[in-house]
């Protein structure tokens, strides 16, 4: 495409400044071959359509745009890490809100019918809608994707992470807080980025997809309603251990079976580290007195990831040393 008739599209003043703005994020080389196309596809997209249907091709242009230029497409690496990421991160950030959700659902009702005296029907209204906004999202985006429609879930999961985030950060920025944002943005940022054609929604993948949630709410909400007091954690302090422990059996799955995608793999553990950025960014700004404690925080939530790389490892070299068989004697 001649670059003067490129520069005409992209910033000239005919073209609406969203898509301008938009169609510039293509690599250059990319839209100097495929400019003419990619103007003429979004403007025949644009051209009368109501604003929600704009507004979808914007988004479509822009995540196009992005796993173009951080290679992140189907056939880049990434984008098969980002497609074994994007399931697993979305089944236990709904895991997460139901084990957050449900134990206090009852009570948040109680409290908008009985209010606490000194703080009003308002203030029950509001903790309930914001804890509404955390979890309820999540549940949407998981129920969309069991179903088969990724390309809906994800839009939906980008905005229950951009929501989530917004919520988090009216309780201030000290460490803590400041990784609980950006885990759910990272989050949000692999289920936007993940290849859609990659993310496997067959029925296996989204069974797995549900059963992953089930197993993180499950046995969190039982432990903490009638274990509580045996607990050596808090509920939401044994959360991200237990989230590398249900995730484990996947990671085994995925690469002792006899088609292995290392990349996809790789993906699974990649779906927990959301959960680990709080400790990440309480790590930094901590003093080194915390560290010791923090690392072996981190190591458990790891160990079974690890348990789950060996077992994985055992399993392979069992299967090579039976498919060789002994060696004839001479």
């Amino acid at each position: 495409m001649n670059s003067d008739l490129m520069n005409d599209v992209t910033t000239g003043p005919g073209a609406p400044r969203p898509g301008r703005l938009l169609i510039g994020l293509y690599p250059a080389r990319y839209r100097s071959a495929h400019g003419d196309d990619i103007c003429s596809t979004f403007a025949e997209a644009t051209e009368g359509r109501p604003r929600r249907a704009v507004l979808r091709e914007y988004r479509d242009l822009a995540t196009h745009a992005l796993r173009l230029r951080l290679r992140i497409g189907p056939t880049d690496p990434a984008g098969r890490v980002l497609a074994g990421a994007a399931p697993v991160a979305l089944a236990l950030a709904a895991g997460c809100a139901l084990v957050v959700l449900l134990p206090e659902l009852r009570e948040l009702v109680h409290r908008i019918r009985y209010p606490y005296p000194n703080l009003g029907l308002g203030y029950a209204v509001l903790t309930a809608v914001f804890q509404v906004a955390l979890t309820v999202p999540w549940l949407l985006a998981l129920g969309i994707a069991v179903t088969g429609r990724w390309r809906a879930a994800r839009i939906v999961g980008v905005a229950a992470a951009l929501l989530g985030a917004g919520v988090l950060s009216l309780g201030g920025l000290y460490p803590y807080m400041a990784g609980q944002m950006a885990g759910t943005a990272l989050v949000g940022t692999v289920v936007l980025l993940a290849p859609a054609g990659l993310v496997d929604v067959s029925q296996r993948g989204r069974w797995e997809m549900a059963g992953l949630a089930l197993a993180v709410a499950v046995p969190m909400i039982a432990a903490g309603r009638y274990a509580a007091q045996q607990m050596p954690l808090t509920v939401l302090g044994l959360l991200p251990i237990w989230l590398g422990t249900v995730t484990a059996p996947v990671l085994l799955s995925r690469l002792s079976g006899r088609r292995t995608d290392l990349l996809r793999a790789v993906g699974v553990g990649l779906g927990t580290l959301p959960w680990l950025m709080p400790l990440i960014t309480v790590a930094a700004f901590d003093p080194p007195a915390r560290l010791r404690p923090l690392l072996e925080y981190a190591g458990a939530c790891a160990a079974p990831l690890g348990t789950a790389l060996a077992v994985a490892g055992a399993v392979r070299l069992a299967r090579r040393v039976r498919t060789t068989g002994p060696s004839d004697p001479a």
